[in-house]
């Protein structure tokens, strides 16, 4: 459920994790857990974004 959390988190079409999604995690997950998964996916995404923003060149 990790995973996908993080996928949803990764990939917000509308703005938003979906309740389909959120409410799968929850099922299994602890709040704790949920915050847990949830942020390092966030911040993840946001340098992502700043990278590709900024065009930073990224080595592979």
């Amino acid at each position: 459920m990790a995973l996908r959390l993080t996928e949803a988190i990764t990939h917000v079409p509308d703005g938003y994790v979906s309740d389909e999604d959120y409410d799968a995690a929850a099922a299994v997950l602890t709040a704790g857990q949920i915050s847990a998964v949830a942020w390092p996916a966030t911040v993840r995404e946001a340098f992502h974004r700043v990278a590709i923003t900024s065009r930073y060149p990224v080595g592979v």
